[in-house]
């Protein structure tokens, strides 16, 4: 080693295996770190004497500005127990990018108006504006780039829902800040830190059960007649409810008893057909047209779950199709290509699959209105 290194750090023998690099007294604190081998310990003091060579060269440039600065922020500092050096980081990881400093409101209709001009479908649209309208409303006026990991952990916490919802708004937080990014209005996404919730492996999905079906055609019928084919083509055609609202009349071939879901009515993009079985069509010819939207309305569609009274989960009438339509019909690709999966079975399986009788499927495709004189009476209970 040179005679001109300075004294520290000092490489040191620590018991019969390890050897010490002793930086001395720093901040009030004495600095040293363990090394398995004496070369490895060397090289890391010869390192530490480099870095401090080049500390002291830099500051032997600084003005007095630079000083003066410097004594300023210190006492800002006063005895927070924070250095110079650790706020200084702070600032330039949580503090606003080039791109300027940006509301979470300003940052949200930023995002939302971009998935707009990038064609993003109108179910992704309302589940953007559901998951994140919230956190819009509770950070409104908060700068984007002051957001923490602690802050969006804490307003996780105060949301409803399940593993599944939590994840669901973990990623559309992600989204917002990953846009957020990319615009330069903040260095880093809060949202990457969070933890990702956890979803039972046994969490088995909700499904209708046979009455239950026949109780929510019975009520809609009853109630309000105009989203009974609103419940039929997402009972027993398998269609997505927010394909169904995006569905017209002219997508309906009668002839070959099917409906055309085009690119446009799609969630995934991709045209398909879907079959409808003879009870569907039943139901459906009453309110048949030729052109027009299939009608669609929240309130309605509020009152029919309420006044059924039948137990609701999530994506409760898609998942009750595809299980009552693989029990009845034993054809897992079959089933799969009329819920938009291609040939996808394993999907089916894991997300719409749940295991029902194979006498309740049966008589599932078997539940029909029944019509006397042209008025409608109830419908009927199957075999």
């Amino acid at each position: 080693m040179s005679a001109e290194k300075k004294p520290w750090p000092k490489v040191g023998k620590r018991g019969d295996k390890k050897f010490y690099v002793d930086c001395g007294t720093i901040d009030g604190k004495r600095r040293s770190y363990t090394r398995s081998t004496k070369a490895a310990a060397e090289l890391l003091a010869e390192q530490i004497r480099r870095r401090e060579t080049k500390i002291g060269k830099d500051s032997a440039k600084l003005t007095q500005d630079n000083l003066n600065d410097a004594v300023r922020a210190l006492g800002l500092l006063g005895d927070s127990g924070h250095t110079l050096t650790t706020a200084v980081a702070f600032m330039l990881e949580h503090g606003a990018g080039e791109g300027g400093s940006v509301t979470v409101r300003e940052l949200y209709d930023a995002y939302v108006q971009d998935r707009i001009d990038n064609h993003r479908s109108s179910e992704t649209l309302r589940d953007i504006r559901c998951r994140l309208g919230a956190f819009a409303r509770d950070f409104g006026d908060k700068p984007a780039h002051e957001v923490t990991k602690i802050t969006l952990a804490d307003w996780m916490r105060t949301q409803n829902g399940g593993a599944v919802s939590k994840g669901n708004i973990r990623r559309h937080l992600s989204g917002l800040f990953s846009f957020a990014l990319k615009r330069d209005n903040v260095r880093h996404n809060p949202a990457m830190a969070l933890t990702t919730p956890t979803v039972k492996k046994d969490r088995r999905p909700p499904v209708l059960t046979l009455s239950g079906a026949r109780k929510l055609m019975n009520t809609a019928a009853e109630h309000e007649p105009a989203m009974v084919p609103y419940f039929v083509l997402a009972l027993f055609a398998g269609i997505r409810p927010s394909e169904v609202e995006r569905l017209d009349w002219s997508a309906i071939d009668w002839e070959r008893q099917e409906v055309f879901i085009g690119a446009q009515e799609s969630k995934t993009g991709n045209e398909r057909y879907t079959s409808l079985q003879p009870n569907a069509l039943e139901w459906l010819l009453p309110h048949r047209q030729d052109t027009g939207p299939v009608h669609y309305s929240r309130r309605e569609y509020r009152t029919v779950r309420e006044k059924s009274a039948v137990q609701w989960g999530h994506d409760i009438l898609r998942h009750t199709y595809g299980s009552m339509h693989l029990a009845a019909f034993r054809n897992a690709g079959d089933t799969a290509e009329q819920m938009g999966h291609g040939t996808n079975s394993s999907l089916l399986f894991k997300h719409y699959r749940r295991a029902v009788r194979e006498a309740d499927a049966v008589k599932y495709w078997e539940i029909r209105l029944e019509v006397s004189g042209g008025k409608v009476l109830k419908f009927s209970q199957g075999a």
